[in-house]
């Protein structure tokens, strides 16, 4: 199970990063194909907050899903894990994160700012950098009605295989090959509406707890 956080947690940073770094970007609402990967990713601009389900699949794991919501700088994600539900929010703007217990009414405050002065790169920065590694077309695929540009490219964690939507800019499908196994998220349900800004708030009777800085 462990295994299974760590993917899960390391394809929403890739969604996150790509999705605050590339949505600062504006391009023309011309054809689809043949648009340039930055043209592509750079239609995340046109999109304000959307909501979906995300699927995360582990070779030997059960697959888990996870609801996620995202608007602006702000992002909710509730999974639940071994029969506990878990609320992840985090405010880029603010540079803070909770993870929120329901069950239990607790949360853990974590300060993104200093959490980048001990682990290096912001998560953003991290997924910024795979335009350092030169991501490779493979062409395009619809995939559950929907045009994607498919890139790949390699890091020193291993491989990576997106599905891009075309028309929003955001990736469908993301395949991780770590050590020779290959996990897969997968979007479903996507909803563009607007939504509401206290689902990213905490239940205001809420016990906070605030994560040790390492000593920062």
């Amino acid at each position: 199970m462990k295994k299974v956080l760590i993917v899960i947690i390391a394809l929403i940073l890739i969604g996150i990063g790509a999705w605050f770094l590339f949505g600062s970007e504006k391009t023309e609402e011309n054809g689809e194909i043949g648009l340039s990967l930055t043209d592509i990713l750079g239609k995340a601009k046109d999109v304000t907050s959307f909501k979906y389900d995300m699927i995360a699949t582990v070779p030997g794991e059960t697959a888990i899903t996870t609801k996620m919501w995202r608007k602006g700088n702000k992002t909710r994600t509730e999974t639940t894990i071994e029969g506990q539900k878990m609320v992840y929010l985090m405010d880029m703007d603010k540079q803070l994160a909770y993870t929120y217990f329901p069950s239990e009414n607790t949360a853990m405050e974590m300060d993104l700012s200093k959490t980048q002065e001990v682990a290096g790169e912001s998560p953003t920065e991290q997924s910024g950098s795979v335009m350092d590694y030169n991501p490779v077309t493979l062409g395009t695929e619809v995939l559950d009605g929907k045009t994607c540009l498919i890139v790949e490219y390699a890091d020193e964690t291993g491989k990576t295989k997106m599905w891009l939507w075309t028309k929003y800019g955001i990736p469908i499908r993301t395949e991780m090959t770590m050590a020779q196994d290959t996990s897969v998220v997968e979007l479903k349900n996507i909803d563009f509406g607007n939504i509401s800004d206290n689902m990213f708030e905490l239940p205001p009777n809420a016990q906070i707890m605030t994560i040790p800085s390492f000593g920062l």
